[in-house]
């Protein structure tokens, strides 16, 4: 609708409210010939006369009765359309489409979802679990909004942005003999350990996990293998095994009761945000970009002062 029929609308709103080309002109801020040229001109527009004239008021026929309740609801529907436009620009409306391998979903988004929710209490998201490839898929056809995964990776249509630097730590029961203290675990502590390993053999991870036992010159004792961290912690914990997993999925794992130790040398898995590299990123998704890396990165901090205090 045209900014002056919007106006025009307006006046014929008000006047029939307030009862006069005046006091509807006070109420928006106009002069009273404005308001009436616009009043003059909706009539001219319908065809017939929307208002008696008596001692100074003006008083609606029944045609513009009938009329001031369309008015009226298509005011508020212009209303409900400028307050969710403002709220978009805002990030405080809107749908947002997240894919993310299932581990991470069922990790570390729930939190992070779950948070941002609670500032943006508007906004719809849908989340999808999905294999990796999947995920990249569905993120550079635009599909989702935005996905999550783990380097290395190379798609041409997607567009990559750093999130978090995750570290590789053992879980153990806390009963378990290396379960005191605070030191990183070396491939010679676990030495003729049982150990609970995550992913495929020859996946990048697993092949730093294998280059460390080598160095050290220990055979690793692979007990179990799974494709799940949460498996992996949950098993930890039966005391079936060691797991050496990432940290991060392991530290949102619905699995409580458990000991977790760094894992030495260090092995960094980084995580990277997903989005189209063929579109620009909306407000929506670029604050949800920004929340994410903010609350990941929070545990980290106090995670490092609690070491520098011991």
């Amino acid at each position: 609708m045209k900014l002056d029929h919007i106006k025009t609308l307006e006046a014929f709103h008000e006047i029939i409210q307030l009862g006069s080309a005046t006091a509807a002109a006070r109420s928006l801020g106009l002069s009273q010939p404005a308001v009436s040229r616009l009043l003059a001109q909706f009539e001219a527009g319908l065809g017939f006369k929307l208002f008696h004239r008596s001692k100074g008021r003006l008083l609606p026929t029944s045609q513009a009765l009938m009329l001031f309740e369309e008015v009226d609801l298509a005011l508020q529907g212009i209303e409900r359309v400028n307050v969710l436009a403002r709220d978009l620009r805002q990030t405080n409306a809107g749908q947002l489409r997240v894919v993310a391998p299932p581990s991470f979903a069922e990790g570390p988004l729930v939190k992070l979802v779950a948070s941002f929710l609670a500032e943006h209490p508007k906004i719809h998201i849908n989340i999808d679990s999905r294999t990796r490839p999947t995920v990249m898929n569905l993120v550079a056809t635009r599909t989702a909004d935005c996905g999550f995964g783990k380097l290395p990776m190379d798609h041409p249509g997607i567009r990559l942005r750093p999130l978090v630097s995750s570290p590789t730590v053992c879980v153990l029961p806390p009963t378990h003999r290396l379960a005191k203290g605070r030191r990183p675990l070396g491939a010679r502590d676990l030495a003729g350990e049982p150990l609970i390993l995550v992913g495929h053999r020859g996946g990048d991870t697993r092949a730093q996990i294998a280059q460390a036992f080598q160095q050290a010159g220990v055979h690793p004792l692979v007990r179990l293998e799974t494709r799940n961290v949460g498996a992996a912690c949950a098993l930890a914990a039966e005391g079936i095994g060691i797991a050496v997993v990432n940290e991060l999925l392991s530290r949102h794992s619905l699995w409580t009761g458990v000991c977790i130790r760094p894992f030495e040398p260090a092995i960094l898995q980084e995580y990277v945000f997903m989005s189209s590299a063929n579109v620009r990123e909306t407000p929506l998704t670029e604050a949800f970009y920004a929340h994410c890396r903010a609350q990941l990165a929070k545990p980290a901090r106090a995670q490092a002062r609690g070491r520098r205090a011991s």
